[in-house]
């Protein structure tokens, strides 16, 4: 890089990092960045008479502050070097840029110590948790790693096929050495598209939405487990169409079908004459009637007939659709369930008096299939208080999971499917 700065947007503050001999960012005490940014904008350069946050030179067309305080990262940096160097490949003959950088891996650092950082505004302080200019440029030095150098790669790919624009996500670590997850968009804006002098590059803080995207990938994983666990048959369906959407193993295993077999089929095509007729009936008094109880019906099994089973159903609501939740339990398991319910009927008025009123209230929202996020809503509490109530009804009804809590509630008519 010409005297000084880094490619620091793809990269910087990664998550490993590998010791350079780049020179940093250049600031108001370093007198060389009014010496070469004068062809990259119409005015006078004049330093911020603001905080000690607020370093960034301010152009006669950054008067207002609208980029010094813009409430995202923004950087402008100088690609004119790396435009030079295109250019100097392309006439030796270069046409493969990617082929290139494979037998050449060192072109990218190369080209990454020729992109030279101008300014940067506050956000961007804010976002890598630097207290001030010193701070920050001292935390940019020493780090560029694998992964950030794939993300300029691409980025230098893109430029090369004369595009000029660039999204991509990385990570990067904060001075404080906390990860970030972020979005960079880069754009050659227009009047710059032949030298590059200008790139400008926004960079958004998405590690709240990708810890989200997380934590409901690791609950769904978690729900899945235990679903599948489940040694009762389960069938979700969807109401009123009555399509099966998901099929756990037991009830795989019970009707000899595959869960492609099973998704999609409707729920009355498991069965055959007056008992289809009841299952479509039963559709179509939706969600406002109350749930049948058990009843033994005939299922067909995929190779050996039909199965008589006790079936009952539930209806509950997830993400705002109407789902019926069809347990379907072969003879040879009734004798047991039988005889757990004889033996769990004695202790039933003593659990239930142990619950409170709103324990058994909020027992019975989590009986529908009600998160806790939604059940604080509802009974404008926090949810930090629903997890609180959870935890003492686990404890005071000696279940270890949500799973055995429902089917336990729901045994011992402590709670009921709405």
């Amino acid at each position: 890089m010409r005297d000084g700065g880094i490619h620091n947007h793809m990269g910087i503050m990664s998550r490993q990092t590998t010791t350079t001999n780049l020179a940093p960012i250049a600031t108001p005490i370093d007198v060389r960045v009014e010496q070469r940014t004068g062809d990259l904008s119409t005015g006078q350069h004049r330093p911020s008479q603001t905080t000690t946050r607020e370093y960034v030179f301010q152009p006669a067309d950054d008067a207002d502050g609208m980029f010094t305080h813009a409430p995202v990262s923004l950087w402008e940096e100088d690609f004119s070097e790396v435009k030079r160097r295109f250019d100097q490949l392309k006439t030796n003959g270069v046409e493969d840029l990617r082929k290139h950088f494979r037998k050449h891996p060192e072109e990218v650092i190369s080209l990454a110590r020729l992109v030279r950082i101008v300014r940067v505004n506050n956000e961007t302080l804010t976002l890598y948790d630097a207290a001030g200019p010193v701070e920050f440029r001292e935390g940019l030095s020493p780090i560029f790693n694998k992964g950030s150098f794939e993300v300029f790669r691409e980025e230098l790919m893109a430029f090369w096929k004369g595009r000029i624009s660039f999204t991509s996500e990385a990570i990067n670590l904060t001075v404080a050495g906390t990860s970030k997850n972020i979005l960079i968009h880069t754009i050659i804006p227009p009047g710059f598209e032949r030298n590059w002098a200008k790139v400008y590059v926004a960079i958004t803080d998405i590690t709240a939405i990708r810890d989200s995207m997380r934590n409901l990938a690791a609950s769904e994983q978690k729900y899945r487990s235990v679903f599948d666990a489940v040694q009762t048959a389960v069938l979700l369906a969807d109401v009123p169409s009555g399509m099966i959407v998901e099929a756990n193993k037991s009830a795989k295993r019970l009707l000899g079908a595959s869960s492609s077999e099973l998704v999609g089929m409707h729920l009355a095509d498991l069965m055959q004459g007056e008992e289809q007729d009841n299952v479509r009936a039963l559709l179509r008094l939706h969600l406002n009637q109350p749930s049948p109880a058990g009843q033994v019906i005939h299922v067909r099994h995929k190779s050996s007939g039909t199965i008589p089973v006790l079936a009952t159903a539930n209806t509950i609501v997830i993400d705002d659709a109407n789902v019926i939740v069809v347990s379907l339990t072969p003879p040879d398991e009734l004798a047991s369930i039988r005889s757990t319910e004889r033996k769990v009927s004695a202790f039933r008025t003593g659990l239930g008096k142990k619950l409170t009123q709103r324990e058994r209230e909020i027992l019975s929202l989590i009986c529908s299939g009600k998160s806790s996020r939604v059940i604080a809503h509802q009974l404008c509490i926090s949810e930090k208080t629903v997890e609180t109530h959870r935890t003492r009804i686990m404890q005071k009804l000696d279940t270890h999971c949500v799973v055995d809590l429902v089917k336990f509630a729901m045994i011992n008519r402590l709670a009921r499917l709405q």
